[in-house]
């Protein structure tokens, strides 16, 4: 919580700000802990399974007149999903996660995408041979993974590690960035259909 105060900007006003956006956020992260995370209405319904005791921890206001606390609706996290900046929830939860874990300490950084196909948008993100979260690049509108991943690549330190990657991104480029402008080794898959450079290679 004290993380995301920091980290992260409030979207409303103090007056109007009956579920803090940290608390929203702390609640997400508490539900994709739990095995939740098809979207705002089951990120709800978890949201009603939590005591009153948690609810106050996570500073939400009492209903008017009453000493309960209120649960955030659906349209709150839409709202708060929607408006947030996302490279500052990044910041908070990448720090949040030295804070539990220590130092990153990463030989071996592995590059992958995802398609959400509920909200069409490409993910690309890092994580270390350990399985630790490194970072993620959400693809812009009309671009592609490749371009995604070296947007993440450009935002990662790789100097003296390996950078592994499946054959999507076994591209000149990619692999000269790796290289000469980050100072990293790259492990890149070639398949069959990559003739010319499975010719070179044997």
């Amino acid at each position: 919580m004290e993380t995301l105060r920091a980290e992260v900007p409030e979207l409303r006003r103090a007056q109007a700000l009956g579920y803090p956006v940290a608390g929203v956020l702390a609640r997400l992260a508490l539900a994709l802990f739990s095995g939740v995370g098809r979207g705002p209405t089951d990120l709800a319904e978890y949201a009603t399974m939590l005591s009153q005791a948690q609810l106050r921890a996570l500073r939400f206001r009492c209903l008017s007149g009453t000493r309960r606390v209120r649960c955030p609706a659906r349209t709150t996290f839409e709202r708060v999903l929607a408006a947030v900046d996302a490279a500052a929830v990044e910041r908070a939860f990448l720090c949040w996660q030295a804070q539990v874990l220590g130092p990153v300490q990463v030989t071996l950084v592995i590059v992958d995408g995802k398609a959400i196909r509920r909200a069409k948008v490409e993910l690309v993100s890092a994580v270390s041979g350990t399985g630790r979260w490194l970072g993620t690049v959400s693809g812009a509108e009309k671009s592609n993974e490749i371009s995604a991943a070296r947007v993440l690549l450009d935002q990662l330190d790789v100097t003296g590690k390996r950078v592994l990657a499946d054959c999507l991104h076994t591209q000149t480029e990619t692999a000269q960035q790796i290289l000469y402008e980050g100072g990293g080794d790259y492990w890149l898959t070639v398949k069959g259909n990559q003739k010319e450079l499975v010719t070179t290679l044997e």
